[in-house]
């Protein structure tokens, strides 16, 4: 891999390299101390030595974490987790923890709840402004992004072991003037345990109460040292799975389909799940009309049932049907409403201390998960009158579930491999060289029902609706089904090289000004990958060519202590100021996706790339200030960018409209008396090259009370405010031909006549940057810790998020649509609450989480569409919804023998089994669960941790 600059850019690194340079000579000449004296006046300060450099970089720290230690007290709003709080969370994978604990996480369904995905992105969304725009960290480094063919998405983080975490740091703020590009929403980094001692086992089994769902995990952990501690080697591995949940063994589908029969009956969907006929009128929903029999008798309902061992109406013209009038059947179609995949991992990091002054490292991880679920075959049945095999007088509707299995298939490997060496400088300073080589692979096979595969395969699937296929299943079903199937592989690799420096600059009245400074290249490509798709028995094959993303990062980030509390200043107990600057240099190439080509080897047509580069420059300004010890002031401004996705870069070829396709969309030319555009009318559609980056401006300010007069209580509050501007957007055809003038260049016209200007000839209608979103939001954190020395340590906490606005506006002079609130967008409220215990070996906790009720609609949706939501669910707000954890632990420090180092916690989750409130089949279709209940309902886990 090799660094090329150029111009601008060049520069710009020379520049910041200079100035980092420059503040390490300066350190030569005004550093007169060592780092005692650091210590000393980091103590003083109230701040540790791990606050004025990356981790990586304090001595004593066998951390890998590049970034500097955040901290809830920082001067921008982190939120943070640790090791205890994840491990007795209950939590089987980050992503469920972040759901569960962290509020200003907009996420609402889990990987585990949607099932093996075509592309296993990750999806936790801080602020609800997309998954896309929260940037994923492991150790201060990004991680290689899951390719999709036409964008590079969110990395998976469900691969990684609870047990491995050491602590997770969370800016839900804009970011990119720290981490770069992505990070506008904010970011995650998540560090990993590098400090093991002795050799620890820790094993857990979990398991919904009524059983069906059990998961377990075993991981072993370990560090020994070589040539008298001059060399550490540590090293982990783990293995977890779990069984499958089906819609059967919940209620959840039951209540949903009743609820929707209760308030408008006419949506099919109320018949899923079992053998169910209704009357039908358009041979899409269902009628009010009662269902009559060819025999004349009227069953007084427009639904009913097939009961149990019924061959069909042959034997009885239907008579055993009218016993099932009104009467509909829930719970035959088991479903996968929740999975989770097979996961091993393994790490090995090995570090050796050359010289005081001269540390190297080399650190391997691998993870590997695997998932496989298997679904009945669902598909809604339209039977005429007229068919031999319908006893009834009317056409009617069933939703036939086949016992034959639809199989998915997902798996995905992550490896990364990173060594590099730490340097201590003189007068404090240090630096790590690092290189990283990463490379994400998926593999995914599903399958849909289509419908039909042929005018027989109808004919035997409308006699299949009238017979109990439980007890007479259909031979060779899936032979009767024109299925479309789907696989494929996909790879990333990511190859990064930084330089990272740190120290002290020059002495301040509070403390030393201490800089961080790093040069880094990422070069990321995606794999070039052929998917195969099978319709109705004829395969396709679409080929994605290889696509290239080079980035060239410099940053500074400098932070002042002004004043401490050892300068004895009135009214200003603290005054600590913050400033980065960071910019990203990016090149994008590529070549398009899902070309189609002749067969998985070729040929392969030669393709022009297309480049996408622009630079950006972004930077955090920030400051806090303590007037006295029990208040601190805190606000921060930072700028940030989101780059163009691969698939906005690139233009589909030319579409020609002809004269009837004009008409059927109704395109008229306001300049020429409204009169239809004459034919045929050249169209641009797709992406656009000169596409810039999203913009983004975050503002946060708060306040943190710590007083005296109550030890023990930290509450704080904040306010952010994210401005997003130049989003990128799709905008319809009259929307440039109403606004021509402001958009010179978009419409292409012949040649005009007598004064008039000439027909409508070409349309630009390529993305553009043109789009804006605002997010306003109130963040809490509190805590109390009372400690006594008979009683123990008792600590309360809360956190609560208020997301008072996220609107976007996608058209110019349109009214921006406010999100939060809808079922589509953030919660409006949002938090937790809690209370652990700990005395001597025991300790225990319980936590809420609460999630405000919402609209029962989308945000998008029209006003009609909007009301025959609320009418199907009945309601125009879904509830709100409170969930109970609880846990107990015990600690065996000072027990003998084999319980000696043994850790056993046992949680229970969802403790009051609280089903949550129940959607409406036509909304959830066949779960019938709102999507922030884990649909385990309660369960528990049983953790044992061994040290030895």
């Amino acid at each position: 891999m090799r660094f090329v600059v150029k111009g601008g850019r060049l520069r710009t690194l020379m520049g910041l390299g200079n100035l980092a340079m420059g503040m390490a000579l300066c350190a030569t000449v005004h550093a007169q101390d060592q780092a005692s004296t650091t210590k000393s006046k980091a103590d003083a300060d109230g701040r540790t030595a791990d606050e004025v450099m990356p981790v990586i970089l304090v001595r004593g720290k066998r951390t890998l974490n590049m970034d500097i230690r955040r901290n809830r007290d920082d001067i921008q709003p982190y939120v943070v987790f640790d090791a205890e709080q994840i491990a007795k969370s209950g939590a089987q994978t980050i992503e469920g923890f972040l759901q569960a604990n962290l509020p200003m996480n907009a996420q609402q369904t889990t990987n585990p709840q949607l099932g093996p995905q075509v592309s296993p992105e990750g999806r936790i969304d801080l602020r609800g402004l997309g998954s896309d725009q929260t940037l994923i960290l492991v150790d201060g480094r990004r991680l290689p992004s899951i390719s999709t063919g036409d964008s590079f998405r969110q990395a998976n983080l469900n691969g990684i072991s609870i047990s491995q975490i050491e602590r997770i740091e969370i800016l839900p703020a804009t970011a990119s003037g720290i981490y770069g590009g992505g990070a506008t929403g904010g970011v995650i980094n998540i560090i990993l345990k590098r400090d093991y001692s002795g050799f620890d086992v820790e094993a857990s089994y979990g398991n919904a109460f009524n059983g069906g769902v059990g998961q377990n995990r075993l991981g072993i952990s370990g560090g020994f040292s070589l040539e008298e501690g001059k060399t550490r080697v540590l090293f982990s591995a783990s293995h977890a799975n779990s069984n499958l949940l089906l819609s059967t063994q919940r209620n959840f589908a039951r209540r949903g389909a009743q609820q929707q029969l209760r308030n408008d009956p006419t949506d099919p969907s109320v018949m899923l799940g079992g053998a169910n006929i209704c009357s039908t009128e358009d041979g899409t929903t269902c009628s009010t009309q009662s269902l009559q029999l060819k025999s004349g008798a009227s069953l007084g309902s427009a639904f009913t049932s097939i009961p149990a061992k019924y061959t069909g109406a042959a034997s009885d013209g239907g008579a055993a049907l009218t016993d099932k009038a009104g009467q509909l059947q829930f719970d035959r179609a088991g479903v996968p409403i929740w999975s989770a995949p097979e996961t091993n991992t393994f790490t090995v990091n090995a570090r050796r201390e050359f010289s005081p002054g001269i540390e190297a490292y080399v650190d391997f991880a691998r993870d590997h998960s695997r998932d496989v679920l298997s679904s009945p075959s669902q598909i809604l049945q339209y039977v005429p009158a007229s068919a031999s095999v319908n006893p009834f007088q009317q056409d009617v509707l069933s939703y036939l579930t086949l016992p034959s299995e639809q199989t998915q298939r997902q798996s995905l490997t992550n490896t990364r491999v990173y060594a590099g060496a730490i340097a201590r400088l003189p007068h404090q300073w240090s630096a790590v060289v690092d290189y990283g080589w990463l490379r994400s692979t998926s593999s995914s096979t599903n399958s849909t029902v289509l419908g039909a595969a042929s005018p027989a395969a109808d004919e035997t699937l409308q006699a299949a609706v009238f017979r109990d296929l439980l007890a007479s299943p259909l031979s060779n079903a899936e032979s009767l089904l024109s299925l479309f199937k789907q696989s494929g592989d996909m790879g990333n690799t990511l190859k990064t090289l930084s330089l990272r420096l740190s120290g002290p600059v020059v002495d301040l009245p509070g403390g030393k000004l201490t800089a961080t400074a790093l040069l880094e290249r990422r070069d990321e490509t995606s794999d070039d990958s052929v998917n195969t798709s099978d319709t109705g028995g004829a395969s396709t094959f679409r080929w994605t060519p290889e696509a290239r993303r080079k980035v060239d990062s410099q940053y500074l980030e400098l932070r002042a202590p002004v004043i401490s509390a050892r300068n004895d200043v009135p009214f200003a107990n603290l005054l600590e100021l913050m400033v980065s600057v960071r910019h990203d240099g990016y090149r994008t190439e590529y070549s398009g996706s899902s070309i189609e080509v002749d067969s998985a080897s070729g040929p392969f047509p030669p393709q022009t790339a297309t480049v996408n580069s622009f630079g950006s420059t972004s930077n955090t300004l920030g400051l806090r200030y303590a007037p006295t010890r029990d208040i601190t002031l805190r606000a921060s401004r930072g700028t940030g960018f989101l780059p163009p996705d691969l698939g906005q870069i690139r233009s589909s070829a030319p579409t020609l409209f002809p004269s009837f396709l004009i008409s059927l969309l109704d395109l008229r030319d306001p300049k020429l008396g409204n009169a239809l555009i004459p034919g045929p009318l050249t169209v641009l559609a797709g992406g656009s090259s000169s596409l810039r980056p999203e913009k983004s401006k975050s503002t946060s300010m708060g306040v943190i009370l710590t007083p005296r007069i109550m030890p023990g209580l930290r509450v704080s509050v904040d306010y952010t405010d994210i401005r997003k501007t130049d989003e990128v957007s799709k905008l319809p055809l009259n929307f440039f031909i109403d606004s021509e003038d402001a958009f010179p260049g978009r419409i292409v016209r012949g040649p005009g006549s007598g004064g008039l200007p000439g027909p409508i000839t070409q349309i630009d209608s390529t993305l553009f940057n043109v789009a804006s979103s605002r997010l306003k939001a109130f963040d809490l954190q509190a805590e109390y810790t009372l400690t006594n020395d008979a009683l123990g340590q008792l600590r309360l906490h809360a956190a609560a998020t208020h997301t008072k606005e996220l609107s976007r506006s996608t058209t110019p002079g349109v009214p921006a649509v406010d999100r939060a609130g809808f079922s589509d967008g953030p919660l409006k409220w949002r938090g937790n609450i809690g209370v652990d215990w700990s005395s001597d070996a025991w300790s225990a906790g319980w936590n809420a989480q609460y999630y405000g009720s919402y609209r029962t609609c989308q945000s998008t949706l029209s006003d009609f569409s909007c009301k025959q939501w609320e009418m199907w669910q009945g309601a125009g707000k879904v509830s709100s919804q409170l969930y109970h954890d609880a846990y107990v632990s015990y600690d065996f420090f000072a027990a003998g023998g084999i319980l000696r180092g043994t850790d056993i916690t046992f949680a229970v989750n969802n403790l009051f089994n609280n089903q949550g409130p129940t959607i409406s089949s036509a909304i959830a279709y066949s779960v019938g669960a709102t999507s922030y209940l884990d649909p385990r309902l309660r369960r528990y886990t049983l953790s044992v941790r061994k040290h030895f």
